[in-house]
């Protein structure tokens, strides 16, 4: 029985396999360039060619599952094997730089100032993005690891582009937009089944979570950011579609989480009229507290989560490996195994500590599910603590950020925090190359830029004093 073709293999073989097409091809797409770069010298082209890419990274930045989008995600990097068409991030990313070079450009020259601005404020974070390279140094697999870094380096280095080129307001459209077509996709071209609602992408939980922040922006811009009566039916309307797919997809996790940050979103409007110390106080309770009530939700109350939430036991077997990956990161606590090292069962087989760990049942994971053991064991307690304090930064700077602006526009990065710790209880998605780690290097580096902008600000415009007079 002959195994069918797919449509990638096709086309590589129909344009590989004959040389005038090749050059074809090659003429054509070396004349769209041009084009492209002679109508993005404009600056308003430039912008509108700029925003479309923005939209295009958040977009695939879950890494998908549907070709083209598939081929263009740097962890496509991270493997050396898979065919030509994984070197496509190699062509595709700096051809992007040279359609928006006069917009590269112009950022350029203010490169120093916005990099020294986040350094000062956040420089917890700067030396974190650097741990995943360096660990080639002490990984037990040293090329994977150094093609990881690679990738992760490169990805990282889009998302400071865009966060500093861009506000909040205009960030606020890509996020929104971006997870919004991807639930759309989803929903066109792999609806909801009898079985999980995975969507584009790899897993449901991957989905469920893109589509619990896709809520939870839809209801803050119904809220607080539509200016008519037509904005305010579009949100409303897209808030209770992605709202629909969240029940659609089946992971108990996403409902909770989702929960969570309407919660929050409902509460920001109070947030803003406390003063910073306690709105951030209460910031931090109301972590402590849904933390503890995922945690309990999700492996104590079977019944509620398999009659209410859709069967999703998310912490089920969890908790029976996570005691073993600590033992394995107390073996090594200063740096870890790299990053991208410890599960290396493939590879290594029984040269990493990974092989030798199982459930009862036999299952053996592939990833820590839990995102600060996966710090740990990638970097050891440096980057961990490292990640904790930019993270703590991160939220005061949110929360200070409330006082001085839009509801909305603060809501953004206080959503992406929220959502950010509580999905890294049970998935590790801060230490890979995906959305997770995107939207936080997103809203870590314009939440420095303005919160060093305010302050330069206040400083260079220093209270006047009152000058008395003599009354005669």
């Amino acid at each position: 029985m002959t195994q069918p073709v797919s449509i990638p293999n096709m086309l590589k073989e129909l344009i590989l396999g004959n040389y005038s097409l090749t050059l074809m091809v090659i003429a054509i797409l070396a004349l769209a360039t041009l084009l492209l770069f002679q109508l993005a010298s404009t600056k308003k082209i430039g912008v509108v060619f700029e925003k479309s890419f923005a939209s295009l990274y958040i977009f695939i930045s879950p890494f998908l599952t549907q070709t083209p989008f598939n081929y263009l995600h740097f962890v496509n990097l991270q493997d050396p094997e898979g065919g030509i068409l994984k070197l496509l991030p190699y062509f595709f990313y700096p051809w992007v730089l040279l359609i928006l070079f006069s917009r590269i450009k112009a950022f350029g020259s203010n490169f120093i100032d916005l990099f020294a601005k986040v350094l000062l404020v956040n420089p917890f974070f700067l030396l974190y993005t650097l741990l995943p390279s360096l660990s080639t140094l002490w990984s037990l697999v040293p090329e994977e690891t150094l093609r990881a870094g690679l990738a992760f380096s490169g990805f990282t280095a889009f998302g400071f582009y865009l966060a500093a080129q861009y506000k909040w307001d205009n960030l606020s459209r890509f996020w929104r937009w971006g997870y919004t077509a991807l639930a759309l996709a989803s929903f066109i071209l792999k609806p909801p089944g009898a079985g999980d609602f995975v969507g584009l992408t790899q897993s449901k939980n991957s989905l469920g979570g893109v589509l619990a922040l896709c809520t939870a922006f839809w209801y803050l811009h119904y809220s607080q950011g539509a200016k008519t009566n037509k904005e305010r039916w579009i949100s409303l309307g897209m808030m209770l579609f992605s709202f629909y797919l969240v029940r659609a997809n089946k992971s108990g996790s996403a409902l909770v989480i989702t929960i969570i940050l309407i919660i929050a979103v409902s509460s920001l409007s109070f947030l803003k009229k406390l003063s910073f110390q306690w709105a951030f106080t209460a910031i931090i309770c109301f972590l402590v507290v849904s933390i503890i009530m995922t945690v309990f939700v999700l492996d104590n109350l079977e019944d509620i989560i398999v009659g209410g939430l859709g069967k999703d036991l998310t912490l089920t077997g969890r908790t029976e490996f996570w005691p073993q990956l600590i033992h394995a990161v107390n073996q090594r606590p200063w740096f870890g195994y790299g990053y991208n090292g410890f599960f290396q069962q493939d590879k290594l087989g029984s040269a990493t500590p990974a092989y030798f760990i199982y459930t009862p049942n036999g299952f053996q994971p592939k990833n820590p599910h839990n995102g600060a053991i996966g710090i740990l064991l990638a970097f050891g307690w440096p980057g961990l603590i490292l990640m904790m304090i930019s993270l703590l930064l991160n939220l005061a700077y949110a929360v200070r950020y409330l006082s001085r602006s839009t509801v909305e526009e603060a809501g953004m990065p206080i959503c992406f925090l929220v959502s950010i710790i509580m999905s890294n209880i049970t998935e590790a998605y801060i230490v890979t190359t995906g959305n997770a780690w995107l939207s936080y290097v997103m809203l870590t580096v314009r939440l420095a830029i303005d919160n060093a902008s305010n302050t330069s600000n206040s400083s260079s415009n220093p209270p006047r004093r009152s000058v008395a007079r003599n009354v005669h």
